[in-house]
């Protein structure tokens, strides 16, 4: 059996498959960015999902697209764990990115990006990445992200730039105050999952102007300032994989369409398109 892998720092998305690629079971684990997690963490978080560990004993590859695995010290880390779980299989880690790719592009050009928790975005030959603006953290890039629309929604909330009415549900929802923030942001791990952790808001209140034009502005900002930037937008189409990408289309395709650009396709997980070409 194959099982393939779609590795954030969230949480991870698995789906088994048999030679004849039938579906034989779909599992969700903890995150696996080595960046983030040591070979502890990682190995609870993959094996504290008793119904995939499981099958270990049959499973002879394992196709792993994750975050954080371009550092030679991060992928050996995360290899080493996953050998010592999957002692019979052969082990194959890529990038996110190259998932996003294949699941979208298949063996055609294209920009692809990856809109979730964080934002990142590469040009694609059909074959392999080629080039990439490069990765340089939460702080600095990521726009129109799950992350930079938390950041938005909190400096909006605290600077009160919310409609009244959404700023009470706001209030009322999170019920953070300045100090809870700060501790959250600058104490504990994981300050762009923090952050991301608010974007659920925007689908909640869906409805609200305000929540559209944020939306707006931030697939704005990602497409002027990020995939503007590769030599061949205008004439490749735009590929997007992620949650923020695949819940909100409808913004996303709003702003592709103003600049005239080429919409590709926007889909929210990459798993189950990536069983064709490893199958």
């Amino acid at each position: 059996m194959i099982l393939i892998a779609d590795a954030g720092s969230t949480k991870t998305s698995w789906i088994m498959v048999n030679n004849e690629r039938m579906i034989i079971g779909k599992f969700e684990s903890g995150g696996l960015n080595p960046t983030v997690f040591d070979e502890e963490t990682l190995s609870k978080n993959i094996a504290r999902n008793n119904e995939m560990f499981n099958h270990a004993p049959y499973i002879r590859e394992i196709y792993l697209y994750g975050s954080g695995v371009d550092d030679p010290i991060a992928y050996n880390k995360l290899n080493k764990v996953l050998q010592g779980l999957f002692d019979k299989a052969e082990i194959y880690i890529y990038s996110d990115m190259l998932a996003a790719a294949r699941a979208t592009a298949g063996n055609e050009p294209g920009i692809v990006s990856i809109l979730g928790t964080g934002s990142n975005s590469a040009y694609y030959d059909g074959e392999k990445l080629v080039k990439s603006i490069g990765y340089m953290g939460y702080l600095l890039m990521d726009d129109a992200s799950g992350n930079w629309f938390g950041k938005q929604l909190l400096r909006d909330y605290f600077f009160k730039k919310m409609p009244k009415q959404i700023h009470q549900q706001f209030k009322s929802e999170y019920r953070i105050t300045p100090k809870s923030v700060m501790t959250d942001l600058y104490q504990k791990p994981q300050p762009n999952t923090y952050l991301a952790s608010f974007a659920p808001f925007m689908k909640k209140h869906y409805k609200s102007k305000y929540i559209k034009d944020l939306l707006l502005k931030g697939f704005d900002k990602f497409i002027t300032q990020e995939l503007m930037a590769y030599e061949h937008y205008q004439t490749l189409p735009l590929h997007f994989n992620g949650s923020i990408a695949y819940i909100f289309k409808k913004e996303l395709l709003e702003v592709i369409k103003k600049y005239n650009l080429i919409s590709g396709k926007i889909i929210q997980n990459p798993v189950e398109e990536l069983i064709n070409f490893h199958v």
